[in-house]
């Protein structure tokens, strides 16, 4: 008997595009989830198809992975509209281009951030707010600096990774990254794995609700007007799988606009985010300005 292929385990064409491909992996990860009936061994599957199908994005198909022709990021756009196209040239990413500076490593007359740190790619590290540390945030937030620099730093070299941030107006923001002009604000959450529905407020599983925390970044616009800021609430599993918890919006609750933010798990943040940075304007830049004051802003 033959093993059936990646792309018929999740019943797309060999021609299917990304978007295609991640709209087939949410619905068979619903179909065979062991939550809603399905087994593990084939809810096992279809994360490895997913995985390999992903993988083959990246690095010939790039930018392929971004998005699929004519469609706009799901996230972030409100800010500076998306009217990028999808390349099909065989040229190099503009993403994976080298990086430039700006102002240049060399221009003696900026003062407010070294060639060294312009340079390191993580900034920051976990720590406790106030008198008392929590330890669970403080995993979490390990687990995510770990999970952007070996999935996400390594694809985008301009992106540039701040932990521990005020957020304009009080509160915090666990994690922010830039690249180009566009910025990722993320925050952390941990649930058990399963199978969860989103509906733009709460996330349900079977009979219980659990709403994330809200992401305000009005204010970080405000702060950064020539930036554009999306913001994401990564939401990781206690068993460490990057697929888990599966998380399906329901119908009109996908983000459309800045304002909104993206609940999200692992595997699918890394996706997101690359599909976000990678294909802004000019993702190979890194504004030292924007990098100085976010820097400025860490507790």
């Amino acid at each position: 008997m033959n093993t059936p292929s990646p792309h018929e385990i999740l019943g797309v064409s060999t021609t299917a595009s990304f978007e295609e491909i991640k709209v087939a992996y949410r619905r068979a990860a619903r179909a065979t989830h062991p939550d809603l009936g399905g087994s593990e061994e084939a809810f096992k599957q279809v994360q490895q198809a997913y995985q390999v199908l992903s993988d083959r994005q990246s690095p010939d198909a790039f930018d392929r992975s971004f998005q699929a022709p004519g469609q706009a990021p799901r996230a972030g756009y409100a800010a500076r509209p998306y009217d990028e196209r999808l390349r099909t040239n065989t040229q190099q990413p503009k993403a994976q281009l080298p990086t430039e500076y700006v102002p240049p490593l060399d221009d003696a007359s900026f003062t407010a951030l070294d060639a060294a740190r312009s340079q390191q790619r993580m900034h920051g590290e976990p720590r406790k707010r106030g008198l008392f540390a929590a330890r669970s945030r403080l995993t979490r937030e390990a687990v995510a600096i770990n999970l952007l620099s070996k999935n996400l730093l390594t694809v985008l070299p301009a992106a540039r990774l701040v932990t521990g941030l005020h957020a304009p107006g009080g509160g915090h923001y666990d994690h922010v990254v830039t690249a180009g002009y566009r910025m990722a604000v993320i925050n952390t959450m941990m649930l058990p794995e399963g199978y969860y529905s989103y509906d733009g407020a709460v996330l349900r599983h079977g009979n219980k609700l659990t709403q994330p925390p809200v992401i305000q970044i009005s204010g970080m616009q405000r702060a950064f007007m020539q930036m554009n800021v999306a913001a994401y609430t990564l939401v990781l599993a206690a068993n460490g799988n990057h697929h888990e918890p599966v998380i399906e919006y329901r119908r009109n609750a996908e983000p459309s606009a800045s304002a909104s933010q993206n609940v999200v798990n692992a595997a699918t943040l890394v996706r997101e985010l690359k599909l976000f940075l990678g294909s802004g304007p000019s993702p190979n830049v890194v504004d030292r300005e924007v990098l100085a004051r976010l820097l400025g802003g860490m507790y």
